[in-house]
């Protein structure tokens, strides 16, 4: 009944792009350029996604499992750059390092059975982005940034990435976890709706925030 909701994902990311490159001129530093660019990956995965399987014959679980792989290190990555407190900045690393090596893990304890959502390193990954998250939000209200946090850009992406990641990951567990059938659906019923609100964020960030706090 909803399948078709989910075509319409890449609309929503190619809006939230091409505004994000109009707002070029006040994201002035190479970690607020970085946003958009994650936008554009994130649109051109889910091209090669939708045509791979006939491309290729193979099913596209090579492709969003790289997907999962790339953006959220770079998530990782871009917190890390944001964070200020040395100790922070360390964690973040060290948690990059986790979420690679169980990404790794997740191929060789199903080497047998590749053509599967990794959701346990997904989940590991999700975890240390919203413990990340949290460390940034902490850093922000006991500092003057608390007084325009939602001028940044910054801040608007971050509340993107986990209202998508925090909600979808216990519905991809329920899924692996309990065996439920996954439902076409309702699986792109909540993608839909999670792409909406974190775009939404994406693009209240892009057209709300000032350049003076994008740096």
């Amino acid at each position: 009944m909803f399948e078709f909701l989910r075509s319409y994902i890449i609309y929503m990311a190619l809006l939230s792009g091409t505004i994000g490159l109009f707002a070029l001129p006040k994201l002035p530093s190479n970690k607020a350029k970085f946003l958009v660019l994650l936008i554009w990956f994130s649109i051109v995965i889910e091209i090669i996604g939708y045509y791979f399987t006939e491309w290729t014959g193979l099913l596209n679980f090579y492709v969003y499992n790289f997907y999962m792989l790339a953006s959220l290190s770079a998530y990782i990555l871009l917190l890390r750059a944001l964070l200020t407190k040395k100790d922070h900045r360390i964690s973040a690393i060290l948690f990059l390092i986790l979420f690679i090596v169980s990404f790794f893990l997740n191929i060789l304890y199903f080497k047998e059975d590749i053509n599967r959502s990794y959701t346990y390193s997904f989940a590991i990954g999700v975890l240390v982005v919203l413990i990340l998250s949290c460390l940034y939000l902490i850093e922000i209200f006991n500092s003057e940034k608390i007084l325009n946090f939602k001028k940044s850009v910054f801040f608007w992406y971050i509340l993107g990435i986990l209202v998508f990641h925090v909600p979808f990951t216990p519905f991809m567990l329920a899924i692996n976890w309990f065996l439920i059938k996954q439902d076409d659906s309702i699986f792109s019923l909540v993608l839909f709706i999670l792409n909406f609100l974190a775009h939404s964020c994406f693009i209240i960030g892009f057209i709300w925030s000032e350049k003076k706090y994008n740096y």
